[in-house]
């Protein structure tokens, strides 16, 4: 019998707010613009680590070509994100344009990420830089109704092959099942 390994797991919205508010209350600011962007991209460690200060700095937009799929996105930034990067562009003394905003390797932003969640007060243990990319999948469910035709549009965005697919990865299943057993008004004698 193999054990089963827990996949990474999605920060709700208040959790993803401690961890931010934490990050940016003790200037941890790679791993703030790490979440910030990793919520607000979707995209993997793997694009967000090749992501310059050049490429997001005063953008409202940036191209992108991934590296796992070859695919070649445009991701729009919002002004609000676009602030935030901006100051904290400040905040860490006006490195070179050139210099990647996220320049540390996986296994550090996995262990880092693990560690300022404890600090922030999150009790979730299976968070890696991939909780990032599935909390902005669960939180555009959630804010479309938790509608068949976001997870389309969820499914198109993460390539995958089904919105089968995209339910487990998003771990909806589990919730769906629950709530068919919800029929309180289905027997009127």
């Amino acid at each position: 019998m193999t054990a089963k390994t827990k996949t990474s797991e999605h920060l709700e919205e208040h959790e993803l707010n401690k961890l931010l508010k934490y990050l940016f209350q003790n200037e941890q600011w790679t791993y703030y613009l790490f979440v910030r962007l990793g919520v607000s991209t979707a995209l993997r460690y793997s694009d967000l680590s090749k992501i310059t200060w050049s490429m997001v700095l005063h953008q409202d937009r940036f191209i992108i070509k991934e590296k796992k799929t070859g695919k070649v996105r445009e991701i729009p930034i919002q002004p609000e994100l676009s602030e935030k990067i901006n100051m904290v562009y400040e905040k860490m003394d006006r490195p070179s344009q050139s210099d990647y905003l996220i320049p540390l390797h996986i296994r550090t932003i996995n262990k880092q990420i693990k560690l300022h969640a404890k600090r922030a007060g999150l009790k979730k243990v299976h968070l890696s830089s991939h909780s990032l990319r599935k909390t902005f999948g669960r939180e555009v469910y959630r804010r479309n109704g938790e509608s068949e035709s976001s997870l389309v549009k969820l499914s198109l965005l993460f390539n995958h092959s089904s919105t089968a697919i995209t339910r487990v990865y998003l771990s909806i299943t589990k919730e769906e099942v629950q709530n068919l057993y919800q029929m309180q008004d289905l027997f009127v004698y």
